[in-house]
């Protein structure tokens, strides 16, 4: 028999009265008083399963109708839940043996925020419910949003760097996570992969993450007087792009800036280094290869490779490549913006391609373009100067040296080489808008506050603005 709920007030409230708990203090407190709005999180969807169990962790939890949440089950503070779907109009929940029945899903709710219940091995706080949508059955976590964040950022970021990066990457992952929730959403707001953001739940946490969170309670990018779905990557190779360049929509206009920050990725690991700059090489095969299964064709042999950084008149502001071409004798393919990375399996489109498989190549000087000059040999290399002499490049010397607008030295053979690959050269790994990870570490260590890497990267006097939501 159905009883009142004897804390449930407005779970769905968007925002509370309540200010947000400082890092000092503990954060338990009643789960529906908590500030924020709360996020649907999809944990598992299936179209072949019927049925998910959870147990719960620690705390009280109440079994209730998660269309009308005062109207309560059952409540449980050990023991497991399962929720049943007969039918996309069916629902079964058995508490501990207990079995009800009902038309609308069941939900079950916390008391307090530091309650938590346990899902294929992972604890979760806040609420689990089971929706069935007709053909698929999902386990979904109803969360509060900072509750939420606390799973989110040291999976995103990592654990063990500066406060003022972690306290930035908690503000990009909640002004995303804000910018995701509506209540139109039918069935849930997020995934918990990086299709939306990864998010471990409470077996993710840390003491620093929480910290983060809480010192930023509130603190979101807004454009307009709406949430900014504010995006982020690993490393953006020295700059990052205008999000028109990589995808479609500039209706948030998120604006390519200097990340000079991100070559220092290689003195937190080696995989930072690996995220600021890499070599890809491939056969002309390869390629071919990559191009009919891109275009679902067949562009016969290999004849060649070309891309450029403009694209209907627009260039990148980053000197990302905007349209790459695998040409063959009976067709071509063409990827255009982010779908880059689909095509040739990089990092980022950050890149330059040097094609050795026609002969020797030494080094490429690229155009306005975008379109590179191939020097097959450095020996007879001349520099010109203003009055019109000309120098040798590096006299006698075996090597060449070039600085790069990012102060980065690189050496080059002047013999130069044969094979037969492609040679793609990159910087950066991601899509290449909005906040750079491995900047914003490097920022922090650099004396940068978590407010100043935010702003850097999202508030370059286009509309976008730093404020508290909450």
């Amino acid at each position: 028999m159905k009883k009142a709920s004897k804390f449930w007030l407005a779970i769905l409230t968007v925002f509370t009265l309540m200010i947000c708990a400082s890092p000092a203090e503990a954060k338990t407190e009643r789960y529906d008083r908590l500030d924020g709005v709360e996020v649907r999180v999809l944990l598992n969807g299936s179209s072949s399963a019927r049925s998910y169990t959870i147990t719960i962790g620690d705390g009280d939890y109440e079994i209730v109708d998660a269309n009308d949440p005062d109207d309560v089950y059952a409540e449980i503070s050990s023991g497991s839940v399962t929720f049943y779907a007969d039918s996309s109009r069916s629902y079964r929940c058995e508490v501990n043996g207990e079995v009800y029945t009902s038309s609308s899903p069941f939900m079950a709710v916390p008391y307090s925020s530091d309650d938590y219940f346990i899902y294929n091995g992972t604890s979760y706080r806040g609420c689990f419910k089971a929706m069935h949508s007709g053909s698929y059955y999902y386990a979904i976590n109803q969360i509060n949003i900072e509750l939420y964040l606390y799973g989110v950022v040291g999976r995103e970021l990592g654990y063990g760097y500066n406060d003022e990066a972690t306290m930035a990457q908690a503000v990009a992952a909640r002004s995303y996570a804000l910018s995701s929730y509506s209540s139109s959403n039918t069935y849930y707001d997020m995934t918990n992969t990086t299709s939306s953001q990864v998010y471990g739940g409470k077996s993710a946490e840390t003491q620093k993450i929480i910290d983060a969170v809480d010192e930023t309670c509130g603190m979101i990018l807004e454009y307009q007087g709406e949430a900014v779905q504010t995006y982020y990557s690993s490393n953006m190779g020295g700059h990052t792009e205008n999000i028109e360049n990589v995808w479609v929509s500039d209706e948030v206009p998120i604006k390519g800036v200097p990340s000079p920050h991100d070559a220092l990725a290689g003195n937190y690991s080696s995989y930072g280094a690996s995220t600021y700059s890499w070599t890809v090489e491939y056969t002309p095969e390869e390629l071919v290869s990559l191009a009919n299964s891109y275009g679902d064709t067949d562009i016969g042999t290999y004849t060649g490779i070309s891309y450029s950084t403009t694209l209907n008149g627009v260039t990148s502001v980053s000197g990302r490549a905007m349209t790459v071409t695998i040409s063959g004798t009976r067709g071509s393919v063409t990827a255009t913006k982010d779908s880059i990375r689909s095509l040739l399996n990089l990092k980022s489109t950050l890149i330059t391609i040097a094609d050795n498989s026609s002969g020797s190549s030494a080094a490429y000087i690229k155009g306005a373009d975008g379109q590179a000059i191939n020097f097959s040999d450095l020996n007879d290399v001349y520099a010109v100067g203003s009055s019109g002499g000309t120098m040798k490049v590096n006299g006698s010397n075996s090597s060449l040296y070039v600085i790069g607008g990012n102060g980065i030295t690189s050496e080059l053979d002047k013999t130069g080489g044969t094979g037969d690959t492609i040679v793609i050269s990159g910087r950066g790994y991601g899509h290449g808008v909005g906040l750079s990870q491995f900047g914003a570490i490097a920022m922090g260590d650099d004396g940068y506050t978590w407010d100043e890497i935010i702003e850097h990267y999202f508030c370059s006097d286009n509309g976008i603005e730093l404020v508290k939501a909450y």
